[in-house]
């Protein structure tokens, strides 16, 4: 008993020390006792086991087995032989897709060839005509004759062309009926159809070019009309004694530089529609011819809306276009002009060349000290007539400037155009002269055809103006977008955050025509305009960043 006391209480009892000194002596220790010794040792030896086992598994884990190493070894090489068979495939393919390429090169030789001969053949037997030159001649220009001509056969374009010819561009065939029916004399018919119902008014067919040539008569003498514009036009001629062209064919442009944005205010609001009916009074000294006149003239103007200008009269004599509009067509074609005329001066000039500091001065600041010594150096040149220009070959090259020149003219008196748009410009000139030498005669570019027609160098100014304006629209609409309905402040203040620099008179011209009022004295009373109705008012109107 008091050995298993010992034993319980000695913790050194368990170990081999412990085991080694009671060898000596195995009377002190009972059976028990050693059972528990040798499970000790032989959970030791468990142990050690394990771990060999361990380490064992852990060193061939990653052997492979006979058979797998044999069936990928047959994989392996059932793959290099498929790469092989590949890769000889791909060799021949190779050598016939360069023998394809050789081929396709000696076909292309081989066609090349015969097209240079088709094409020579074809210009000695049998030329074909260059159909893109009619869209010189018809109205709408290559798009309308694109439109016209698409999907067309060479008869079938000859027929196009001769139908336009002898229809002179209209969009209808020409009216077969001998007499129009009077529309009435109600205060909404425009004012030279006022004529009372069931009355007959002769059709007189009214051609294309006659038509022209009405509506140009028309604007000059509206704008003869005008004592203020005439009080104006004397003025600056004598102040500036700038030089002028005589020719009869370029004054309307000329007439027109300084025609004024308020010109409705300065002839009693009296309407463009106003000015044909008293025209046509004036002019025929008879009624009964005056009327017959306007609604020849209202026939004309809808069998000929592909004309821009005839539509554009008609469109400003119904109201539904700002006067204004042709007044700025034409104002920034005769700048244009007369700034060419300025420009081929200071060029001619050997003496005392001018710098290209001084020539932007001229035109961007005329009122500095060194564009008035130009400016006085200009009138003392003499100036000639168009007969003169075109009888003498020396004034010939008064109006005539190298590439160059003609190019830098352009990018000094427009600064803010793109180098495309000016480059479109000079190609459209160079289109207008049809010759490839390195001059221009710039004068021709501002000439009119035989029915009132402007050139391609003028139709692409318009359309670039045109353009400027649209652009203009779309940033007034960016600002308005969220309104349902726009008031007077509003667009004032869309105004001003696109065109800080608007001079008052023009603000006021802009609010007239969009909100179709007449005075400033009630702006509280107007009332608010659609945002759709705005952005079309302002379409047709002539509005422009200054």
């Amino acid at each position: 008993m008091t050995t298993q006391t010992n034993l319980n209480n000695n913790p050194s009892l368990y170990t081999d020390h412990y085991l080694s000194e009671i060898d000596d002596d195995l009377t002190s220790i009972n059976d028990f006792d050693l059972l528990k010794f040798q499970l000790i040792r032989q959970r030791q030896i468990l142990f050690s086991f394990i771990e060999l086992l361990i380490k064992t598994e852990l060193s061939y884990e990653n052997i492979v087995l006979r058979i797998d190493y044999e069936n990928l070894l047959n994989k392996q090489n059932q793959l290099n032989n498929e790469y092989n068979l590949l890769k000889n495939e791909y060799q021949h393919l190779g050598q016939t897709c360069l023998y394809l390429i050789n081929k396709t090169h000696d076909l292309i030789d081989e066609r090349n060839k015969y097209y240079n001969e088709w094409q020579t053949n074809k210009s000695l037997l049998t030329p074909r005509p260059d159909w893109d030159k009619v869209s010189n001649v018809i109205d709408g220009g290559i798009e309308r004759w694109k439109i016209l001509s698409n999907e067309k056969s060479s008869e079938q374009l000859v027929d196009i062309l001769i139908k336009e010819i002898i229809n002179e561009n209209q969009i209808e065939k020409i009216n077969e009926q001998d007499y129009f029916d009077a529309i009435g004399d109600d205060l909404l018919v425009l004012p030279f159809l006022r004529m009372p119902k069931n009355t007959r008014i002769l059709n007189r067919r009214m051609r294309r070019r006659m038509t022209g040539l009405l509506i140009k008569e028309i604007w000059t003498d509206k704008i003869r009309d005008s004592e203020d514009h005439i009080r104006r036009n004397l003025s600056r001629t004598k102040e500036s004694n700038s030089p002028e062209l005589s020719s009869s064919v370029l004054s309307p442009l000329l007439q027109t530089t300084h025609s004024p944005s308020d010109n409705n205010t300065n002839q009693n609001n009296k309407t463009l529609a106003d000015h044909v009916a008293a025209y046509f009074e004036k002019r025929f000294n008879s009624h009964t011819i005056a009327i017959e006149m306007g609604y020849n003239l209202n026939d004309a103007c809808q069998r000929y809306r592909n004309s821009e200008r005839i539509n554009l009269f008609w469109g400003i004599i119904t109201g539904q276009i700002e006067e204004m509009v042709y007044h700025h067509q034409m104002k920034s074609i005769s700048q244009l002009l007369q700034h060419l005329i300025k420009m081929k001066k200071l060029f001619s000039i050997q003496q005392e060349s001018l710098p290209l500091k001084a020539r932007k001065a001229i035109v961007s600041e005329p009122t500095s000290p060194l564009a008035v010594i130009a400016n006085r150096r200009l009138s003392s040149l003499s100036l000639f007539s168009m007969k003169e220009h075109q009888e003498s070959k020396v004034l010939h090259h008064q109006f005539v400037m190298t590439n160059e020149q003609f190019l830098e003219a352009l990018k000094i008196f427009y600064p803010n155009k793109t180098s495309s748009q000016i480059d479109e410009l000079f190609q459209s000139a160079k289109h207008d002269l049809q010759y490839s030498n390195e001059s221009i005669e710039f004068s021709l570019l501002f000439m009119e055809d035989d029915e009132t027609r402007f050139s391609e160098f003028l139709s692409t100014l318009i359309k670039q103006i045109n353009q400027e304006k649209i652009f203009y629209v779309e940033q007034i609409k960016q600002i308005l977008l969220g309104y349902p309905l726009i008031t007077v402040s509003q667009f004032c203040r869309a105004i001003y955050m696109i065109d800080p620099n608007i001079d008052q008179n023009e603000l006021h011209r802009y609010i007239q025509w969009v909100f179709s009022i007449k005075n400033f004295h009630s702006l509280q009373q107007i009332k608010p305009l659609d945002l759709e109705d705005l952005l079309r008012r302002l379409e047709n109107c002539a509005c422009f960043k200054h």
